[in-house]
């Protein structure tokens, strides 16, 4: 579900904002018995690095690849924290994989995706939150959040399938 978030505004590239996102992780993490360990800082580190949706394998791989020593079984326990706090959230894409996106200081957007490539393209929710708002007010709910996923066929696909088929 994505959510309005009342955190920093942070924008991958400011190392000020680093501070804020960290501490309120650390926070999130002492609040629940856990310790901020140096694996969960470079994950933390790593994920603010990012500008578009990714998964749990790209990260490891990622990180693996430069030399960060990490298992698979903290990038996904870290990551379920960075979501339950409301740093990064769950982008339901596909069914079978999950994919993430930060979110902290974020609009929330929704993703065009390729049905036959797996072309991801980002969007702003502006006018559908205009509409969600309004569908909400008539009815008498409360809005919490929403997702928006639109799938199609992208156009580098679709010249692909007529020049394959040609």
């Amino acid at each position: 579900m994505v959510t309005t978030h009342s955190h920093p505004q942070y924008d991958g590239d400011d190392p000020l904002m680093l501070a804020p996102v960290c501490s309120i992780f650390r926070r999130f993490l002492h609040d629940q018995g856990l310790k901020f360990t140096s694996e969960r800082a470079h994950i933390l580190d790593t994920v603010l690095t990012k500008t578009e949706v990714f998964e749990a394998e790209q990260l490891l791989n990622e990180m693996r690849s430069s030399d960060q020593k990490v298992s698979k079984a903290t990038i996904y326990r870290t990551l379920k924290h960075l979501v339950e706090c409301q740093i990064i959230e769950e982008v339901l894409l596909d069914p079978r994989q999950t994919h993430y996106q930060t979110c902290i200081g974020r609009p929330p957007t929704g993703h065009l995706m390729c049905v036959e490539s797996g072309k991801i393209v980002e969007f702003p929710l502006e006018e559908i939150r205009e509409l969600v708002n309004r569908i909400c007010d008539e009815h008498g709910f409360q809005h919490v959040g929403h997702r928006l996923v639109i799938q199609g066929i992208s156009p580098e696909a679709a010249q692909q399938d007529r020049d394959e088929a040609s």
